[in-house]
């Protein structure tokens, strides 16, 4: 297997368990509606408009050919830990 098909895999499993923890957030968020701030609903939209930048890269990403993927791939990693830290601060709330 390619370094880069290597890479994507990892990344495609990542992302999935970060929209995974995304969509359990989300379940929590609906089951307390009328508890949530306005500012809980932003942080929500801002981690889904994350996630949809993320998967957007990705697809980029495995789209590229090999001589230019490496250079996405450090877009990718940012991305990554954006989401990351985004899902972390949103359960600190």
């Amino acid at each position: 297997m390619s370094r880069r098909r290597e890479y994507e895999e990892q990344m495609r499993a990542r992302l999935e368990q970060l929209e995974a923890e995304v969509d359990r957030l989300k379940r929590e968020i609906e089951a307390a509606e009328e508890d949530l701030s306005a500012s809980s609903h932003s942080k929500l939209d801002d981690l889904r408009d994350l996630s949809s930048k993320a998967r957007s890269k990705l697809e980029e990403l495995a789209e590229a050919g090999e001589d230019s993927w490496e250079h996405l791939q450090e877009a990718m990693e940012q991305y990554w830990e954006s989401l990351g830290n985004e899902v972390k601060s949103y359960e600190e709330m």
